[in-house]
C-alpha cells in the first residue's frame, strides 16, 4: 500500500506545488487564484473557473519582505510576500484575503500595492458567528464575491455551477476524511509524512485531478504488510503546519500520529456543505457550522469540548501543540486548551514552529523526551 502510485505522484507534487501548477496553467489555459486561511469559500472561486490554492510558503530567508513588513510577523506573512516579490507566485491571476487575524488583513494592502495581481478581493466575513444578523452579513458578502468572480471571470456564476464545485469538494473533503479515520484506527498502516502528502495537495491541486488519486490510495487502504502498532498515540494541535520535517520527527521518535485540529489538516476537510436549497446560503453554513478558530467568535461552539472529544476518541496519549512564532491568536488560545487537557489528564507539549530553519535537533531532544515520559 505504502509504495501506490497516487502516493508517489502526490508526494512529488507536495514538494514543489509550482511545478504542478505551472503544468496545470499550461495544460488547462485556465487563471488561478491564490487564497490565505481555510475559511475561503474555494467551491465559488471554483465555480467561476479558476483553480483555487491556498498560499503556503515555507523558506529559509527573508530579505525583500522585510522592507514591507515588522519583525514580529508571523513567518507565514513573510515567507508569503518574501515568494511573491521574487516573482515566485508567478502563475497566480488574483488573490483572496478572507477576514481573519491582522496579520493577513494588512498583508492584502501591502500585496495589492506591491504585487499587482489582475484580480484582488477582501473577503470581510464576521468575527461573530452565532448570531442571525451575523449569518444575515454573510450572505451578503459571499453574494457580493459571487459578483466580483462573475466580473473577473466575464460570465455569470449560476448556482448550478456553484453545486457541481460543491459536489467535487464534498467528495474530497469525504475521502480525506476517510482516510484520516483510517489513520486513526490503524495509525501503523500510513505514514505521518505520506499523510501529510495526502493533504497537503488537497489546498492547491485540482480537485478533478485530486480526487481519483485519493479513492486510489483510499482503495489500497489495508492492503499489504499487518498492522504494526506504532508506539504512543500522538495528536497535533495548531494553526499552520507546512512542515514535513514535524511530520518526520513524530515517526523518528517512534510515536503514531493518530490525528490533528490544524487548518492545514483536519479544520480544512472536517465540514461539508449541504447540495440541498440556496448554495450561497450553503456555504455561510458550513462556515458558521465550523469549529471556529481563535480569529472568530462562536459561543455555541467550544473549541475545547471539540478538541477533547476528537483526542478522546482516537486514543490519544498525548497532544503535541504547533505554534507558529508570533501567531498571536493561537498564542492566546493556547493556556486554555491545555488547561482543558491537564483537567483530563491528557499530557501535552508545545513546540514553537517558523518557516525555514527549524531547530530540529532541540525539537526532537524534546519530543523524544515526551514521548518516553509517557511510555514509561
Amino acid at each position: 500500500m505504502e509504495k501506490s502510485k497516487a502516493l508517489e505522484a502526490l508526494k512529488e507534487y507536495a514538494i514543489d506545488p509550482s511545478v504542478y501548477l505551472k503544468k496545470w496553467k499550461a495544460k488547462t489555459g485556465k487563471k488561478i487564484l491564490g487564497y490565505f486561511c481555510t475559511n475561503t469559500p474555494e467551491e465559488m472561486i471554483q465555480a467561476a473557473g479558476f483553480l483555487p490554492v491556498r498560499i503556503l510558503s515555507s523558506r529559509d530567508t527573508i530579505s525583500l519582505a522585510s522592507r514591507h513588513l515588522q519583525s514580529y510577523s508571523c513567518s507565514l506573512v513573510q515567507s508569503s510576500l518574501e515568494a511573491g516579490l521574487r516573482g515566485e507566485l508567478s502563475y497566480l491571476d488574483g488573490t483572496v484575503f478572507p477576514h481573519t487575524c491582522d496579520s493577513i488583513q494588512r498583508l492584502s494592502d501591502i500585496w495589492a500595492e506591491n504585487l499587482r495581481f489582475p484580480f484582488h478581493w477582501d473577503l470581510v466575513l464576521p468575527v461573530k458567528l452565532h448570531t442571525e444578523s451575523a449569518r444575515t452579513y454573510l450572505i451578503h458578502e459571499l453574494r457580493r464575491f459571487r459578483k466580483g468572480l462573475e466580473d473577473f471571470a466575464g460570465r455569470p456564476v449560476s448556482d448550478e455551477d456553484l453545486r457541481k464545485a460543491i459536489a467535487l469538494f464534498n467528495e474530497n473533503r469525504s475521502l480525506l476524511k476517510e482516510i484520516s479515520r483510517y489513520q486513526a484506527q490503524y495509525p501503523g498502516r500510513i505514514r505521518p509524512s505520506n499523510l501529510y502528502a495526502l493533504i497537503k495537495t488537497a489546498n492547491f491541486m485540482a480537485k478533478e485531478e485530486h480526487n481519483p488519486l485519493l479513492k486510489e490510495f483510499a482503495s489500497q487502504l489495508g492492503d499489504g504488510q499487518p498492522f504494526r502498532p506504532g508506539g504512543v498515540r500522538l495528536f497535533l494541535a495548531g494553526s499552520v503546519c507546512d512542515q514535513p520535517k514535524i511530520y518526520d520527527l513524530v515517526e523518528s521518535c517512534g510515536a503514531s500520529l493518530v490525528g490533528d485540529d490544524l487548518c492545514t489538516g483536519w479544520r480544512y476537510f472536517a465540514e461539508d456543505v449541504s447540495s440541498a436549497g440556496d448554495p450561497i446560503v450553503s456555504l455561510a453554513d458550513r462556515f458558521v457550522r465550523k469549529v471556529p478558530c481563535p480569529c472568530k467568535f462562536n459561543p455555541e461552539i467550544d473549541r475545547a469540548d471539540r478538541l477533547l472529544q476528537r483526542v478522546k476518541a482516537a486514543g490519544t496519549q498525548g497532544v503535541v501543540f504547533l505554534l507558529l512564532k508570533f501567531c498571536d491568536p493561537h498564542a492566546f488560545d493556547y493556556p486554555y486548551l491545555k488547561e482543558r487537557l491537564d483537567k483530563e489528564k491528557i499530557p501535552s507539549l508545545l513546540l514553537e514552529i517558523e518557516s525555514g530553519g527549524l531547530p530540529l535537533g532541540a525539537m526532537e531532544t524534546r519530543l523524544r523526551a515526551f514521548v518516553e515520559t509517557m511510555e514509561s
